[in-house]
């Protein structure tokens, strides 16, 4: 999960196509970062941001 949360600070604010294309360079499957994606969500360590598209970035 941690992986996925610095990847997401590298990028600032990303797509979850992005974060997910960075995750696999990682060496992390889509569904596993996905799903880190989420929990992180959950634990408000990431923000949502709805816009024209969805985006994600680190609080």
């Amino acid at each position: 999960m941690e992986t996925i949360y610095k990847i997401l600070q590298k990028l600032g604010e990303a797509d979850l196509e992005t974060i997910v294309d960075e995750a696999q360079k990682a060496g992390i499957p889509p569904p596993v970062a996905t799903r880190h994606l989420m929990r992180l969500v959950e634990k408000k360590r990431v923000k949502v941001i709805c816009d024209v598209a969805v985006r994600y970035s680190p609080t």
